[in-house]
């Protein structure tokens, strides 16, 4: 009855136990404000200091109206929480709310992570080394200063963390006259495995323009794009692994030389999801295994030890032991060898001393008696 019960209980256990949701890559990457500290770790307020540093770079002087212009954050010195995770933000203001880089006019291209939003999240191995988040960016279409502000948060010590960086100040230009210039584009920063890319880009004032391509570290691969009434249209080539892959777009003319930044692709593979029906019935079938298994080997122990305890004794004796025990033959008087002496009157007449002293006691024995 108890065996029952027990087994009872641990289907039941198996069989409800509720479905269960986690976020454990963190809440992804999207386009987020300030704010995103309260869907995160929690209200941004209640979150704990970082020690985080955060530095701007950027790989231009400065932009002009609608021009490229690549951005970046680097982040280092945190506390790291067991899963070393961090989400870094690229931020037009520090409101709260409406401070992505969009409300303030710019377009991200790429955030290098092969997607298009402000907010990243990555793996830091080494929190002296950080970590370097690039973003491509078109600058907005009013010329002055635009201020950019870096935001990071995370866990560490028990406790979310949030850093905000003072701002950081671009310049925007006008336009110089017959600069090279990519209209407003949706880049492409996704695609499926095993398909190439066509790539239609609306420049102007190009003479020619190149699509470049680089594989991960390895060397960079130029292609020529060709001119399409207003559109230049290059391909890049399918990618049959899930491998890194950037791009950016070069555009020449007799005075100017423009590139946007590197745009990063990231390649869609199809997530693995588990089916809780099959995970549960899978758990079952191993757990009526495993019990099956435990109540044979008991079974079989049990009869091991109580037939060792009923057997007698004389049957643990074994096959050449008992030959070893013969049973005792007919008692047998011992024979006793007669004293002779020389002159002994038994002695057959003609039998030399050394005749009488071999054979002697053989022949007394043979005469019973003694006698001849």
């Amino acid at each position: 009855m108890r065996r029952a019960l027990l087994i009872g209980g641990l289907l039941l256990l198996v069989l409800c136990v509720p479905p269960l949701s986690a976020n454990p890559g963190g809440n992804g990457d999207a386009n987020r404000d300030t704010s995103c500290g309260g869907s995160c770790h929690g209200d941004p307020g209640l979150s704990e200091p970082s020690s985080a540093v955060l530095s701007f770079s950027q790989d231009r002087d400065s932009a002009y109206v609608g021009g490229p212009i690549s951005i970046s954050i680097t982040v280092n010195q945190m506390e790291l929480s067991s899963r070393a995770m961090i989400g870094v933000f690229l931020l037009s203001d520090t409101f709260g709310v409406s401070d992505t880089p969009q409300d303030a006019g710019w377009t991200i291209l790429s955030n290098g992570e092969g997607g298009s939003t402000n907010y990243v999240e990555t793996y830091v191995l080494d929190s002296e080394n950080g970590a370097t988040i690039t973003w491509s960016l078109l600058a907005p279409a009013t010329e002055g200063t635009h201020t950019l502000y870096a935001g990071v948060h995370h866990g560490g010590g028990g406790a979310a963390r949030m850093q905000l960086s003072s701002g950081y100040n671009v310049t925007v230009g006008p336009i110089p006259e017959n600069l090279p210039q990519m209209l407003p584009w949706e880049a492409m920063n996704s695609r499926a495995l095993g398909e190439s890319s066509e790539l239609s880009m609306p420049v102007i004032n190009a003479t020619t323009v190149t699509l470049e391509y680089r594989i991960g570290d390895g060397p960079t691969i130029s292609t020529a794009a060709t001119q399409e009434g207003d559109m230049w249209v290059a391909t890049l080539p399918a990618a049959l692994s899930d491998i890194e892959l950037s791009y950016r777009v070069v555009m020449n003319n007799e005075e100017f030389t423009e590139s946007t930044g590197w745009i990063s692709v990231g390649n869609e593979v199809d997530a693995y999801r588990a089916d809780l029906s099959a995970v549960r019935l899978q758990s079952l079938a191993l757990m009526l295994g495993s019990i099956a298994l435990c109540i044979s080997i008991q079974r079989r122990m049990s009869r091991s030890a109580s037939s060792s305890l009923n057997e007698p004794e004389a049957a643990l004796i074994s096959a050449d032991q008992t030959s070893m025990v013969t049973a005792p033959g007919p008692m047998v008087a011992p024979q006793t060898t007669p004293a002779l002496a020389l002159d002994d009157p038994r002695r057959p007449p003609g039998w030399t001393d050394e005749q009488w002293l071999h054979y002697g006691p053989d022949h007394l024995l043979q005469n019973s008696g003694g006698g001849l």
